[in-house]
């Protein structure tokens, strides 16, 4: 009796013992395993192209993925177009920049999420922030894209007054800097903060060039119904424009060509748009310092901008959006 009494209990020890060492069943069946994902930054090809410039190009980029909380778990910087890692399936937030120069680091202060306008880029800068569900089976789509974070003007001059002719052009008014992942930010009150162009020498009647700027939000102003309206009396303190000068004669003459999302009463320069000006002098006209008239064509395919969930194994292409456009004619 005294044996089997042992054999008893040691057995339950025993028993004891392994039920101890056993995960809970349902830990083991809910435990998450990591998703690789693949992005492939690959720009778009874009419909023209100005200067030297190459506006699809991307060069480096800095990576950044923050969970639900908004705490940081991955940052990467890296010349190569394509992203790999892997996280659990979940709700994350990703930040991408693209040609920078540097490394930004893993906590960029404020100061250094913000971008230096300059007068030529070799490559432009480019930014989006988005968010990204992954789930144990993949995430998608397959497309990011980043938008450039500067604005293209171009503008073709052109004189119909034989006895005119043009001596310089000059953008006035661009803004310093620019934050990088805000491109609708409020822009600034302080005169400091903006500056102008170099003048561009011309001659003769004709003349045209692009340029780019930084986002510059100065609103609408809903009083001006005319584009001869669209002045430096009626134009906010700090808006961007064209600032024309020419001769008839010994005569100097001043033209000014407020940039914005229409002839009146917008003047918003936008990130990712691009302004084309078809600017006709018609003649001198001692009363009205701007040019008689003009029309402004903005190509938008903003919209169709992307950047969502991504998943593993294949390539995932993050492209830049395309220009959004802007034409107007003056005449």
């Amino acid at each position: 009796m005294k044996r089997i009494q042992q054999l008893l209990f040691f057995l339950t020890a025993t028993l004891v013992a392994l039920t101890g060492c056993r995960e809970s069943p349902t830990e083991e069946a809910v435990a998450p395993r990591g998703v690789a994902v693949e992005i492939a930054v690959r720009p778009d090809r874009m419909q023209e192209s100005t200067r030297s410039t190459d506006e699809e190009a991307i060069d480096d980029l800095n990576f950044y993925l923050y969970d639900s909380r908004g705490e940081l778990l991955l940052h990467r910087y890296q010349q190569a177009t394509t992203l790999r890692f892997e996280v659990v399936p979940g709700h994350y937030r990703m930040r991408l920049a693209a040609n920078l120069g540097r490394d930004l680091g893993e906590n960029p202060s404020e100061e250094e999420l913000r971008i230096s306008g300059a007068e030529s880029y070799e490559r432009l800068p480019m930014a989006a922030e988005e968010d990204l569900d992954v789930t144990a089976a993949g995430a998608s789509p397959s497309t990011v894209e980043v938008r450039r974070c500067v604005a293209k003007v171009s503008y073709e001059i052109n004189v119909k007054d034989p006895n005119i002719e043009l001596r310089s052009v000059q953008l006035i008014s661009r803004p310093r800097t620019a934050v990088l992942f805000d491109p609708e930010a409020a822009p600034s009150s302080d005169p400091a903060d903006y500056t102008d162009s170099p003048e561009t020498t011309l001659t003769g009647t004709t003349a045209s060039d692009a340029c780019y700027l930084l986002p510059n939000l100065q609103g609408t102003v809903s009083s001006i119904t005319d584009q001869r309206q669209k002045s430096p009396e009626n134009a906010p303190e700090h808006a961007s424009y064209l600032l024309i000068r020419a001769a008839n004669g010994s005569r100097n003459l001043l033209y000014t060509v407020y940039l914005g999302g229409n002839n009146t009463s917008d003047f918003n320069v936008r990130a990712n748009v691009h302004y084309t000006f078809r600017i006709s002098i018609l003649g001198d006209n001692e009363i009205d310092t701007r040019v008689y008239s003009y029309s402004i064509q903005v190509w938008d395919d903003f919209d169709d901008y992307r950047f969502g969930d991504y998943a593993s194994t294949k390539e995932r292409p993050c492209c830049i959006s395309t220009w959004r456009t802007t034409t107007r004619n003056c005449r």
